[in-house]
């Protein structure tokens, strides 16, 4: 066994918070992950080179924040170590964490806040206190330690909201308290709190993480990039895969790009595929049938792995992927965006209906 090996024993050995320890007592709200447990590396995750500065300079922090704090101690300024992401589903805001939690060599536990509500009275506040003040003592103890509360709107929606009980709003104001309570005693505890539904997160939330990091669907330019990766990790595990598909989408890229240079110049400001559909009103004027980048609009980097998936089945099968096999796969898993605006639509329409219900059952002001 070498030097480095026995120490990380010696270490372990006389840790309280074992891994084992750390992965009994947080697995009781969500999933555990060690450095060595994760899978995802930075290089893994294409685009969003400006969150990946920002995350990068976060978890150097978190990893020197002994340093810092010692550093700070007359000036009562703790680094705040609060980080909200937020944006549709699929567009890497776990997956990027993972990675650095493991480029930094700090385990992370993915709270699942669906484990923290309660509908016993006063039993949400004392799972949210619970998960962070066990957090808070492995971090001392280990020096760093990541939260990351998965869907954290659960326990942190707008308080003023006609539809939130009395408990959901006293959830927040607890975890308001335990975000206060760590940041002011200098715990090196990264809370990290992630959402899709961004709106219904309330403003003293919002107030208490200081980072927050938007993610979007890929551009064309993005999804051509997640599209190849793919393909690329398909050929380097020997599966067949056929050279029309590169050269398909080449062309395609190359039209797309002229059609967004023109309508630029014409409109006089850069125009986005995501701006009214200008873009793409424009490509159905000159192709009858769509390509793969223009298939995929609206598609998460998720959804593209998960039409991948798919045409692996498919390659598998027939010995080659086609590019028909791999545009009918990516057809088949369908894009998170579609979802999102349908459900988005349904809220808006249950919001009004039962608006107009608390409003219809109101009783009239009394007569002056």
């Amino acid at each position: 066994m070498s030097e480095i090996s026995n120490k990380n024993k010696n270490i372990e050995e006389n840790l309280v918070y074992t891994d084992d320890v750390v992965k009994e007592r947080m697995g009781k709200f969500g999933a555990v992950y060690f450095p060595s447990d994760i899978k995802e590396s930075i290089d893994d995750i294409i685009g969003n080179e400006t969150k990946k500065e920002i995350l990068d300079d976060f978890f150097k922090a978190l990893k020197k924040y002994d340093e810092f704090t010692s550093q700070l101690k007359d000036t009562n300024l703790n680094p705040n170590l609060t980080i909200l992401l937020y944006g549709p589903p699929g567009t890497g805001k776990t997956s990027l964490t993972r990675g650095y939690a493991k480029k930094y060599n700090i385990p992370i536990c993915v709270v699942e806040t669906d484990r923290l509500v309660s509908p016993l009275l006063g039993d949400t506040i004392k799972q949210i206190r619970r998960v962070v003040d066990l957090a808070a003592e492995i971090a001392r103890e280990r020096k760093s330690f990541i939260l990351f509360f998965d869907e954290i709107d659960a326990i942190g929606s707008e308080r003023s909201n006609i539809h939130e009980v009395g408990e959901i709003k006293r959830a927040v104001i607890s975890f308001l308290q335990v975000i206060d309570r760590i940041n002011y005693e200098g715990i090196p505890l990264a809370i990290i709190g992630a959402t899709n539904h961004q709106n219904q997160l309330d403003s003293a939330i919002w107030r208490r993480f200081t980072f927050h990091l938007k993610f979007d669907f890929p551009d064309f330019h993005l999804r051509k990039k997640i599209i190849e990766s793919f393909l690329k990790k398909l050929k380097n595990a020997n599966i067949g895969v056929d050279n029309s598909i590169f050269n398909k989408l080449d062309a395609e890229y190359e039209e797309i790009q002229s059609i967004a240079k023109g309508l630029s110049k014409k409109l006089g400001y850069i125009v986005s595929e995501f701006d009214n559909n200008i873009l793409w009103n424009e490509y159905s004027k000159k192709f009858k049938k769509e390509g793969l980048i223009k298939l995929t609009y609206g598609y998460s980097g998720s959804d593209i792995e998960r039409g991948t998936r798919v045409a692996l089945l498919k390659a598998i099968n027939t010995g080659i992927l086609t590019y028909d096999l791999f545009y009918d796969s990516m057809l088949l898993v369908g894009g998170t965006a579609i979802h999102v605006e349908r459900q988005d639509i349904l809220s808006a329409k249950k919001e009004v209906r039962s608006f107009s219900a608390t409003k219809n059952t109101q009783p009239s002001p009394p007569e002056i």
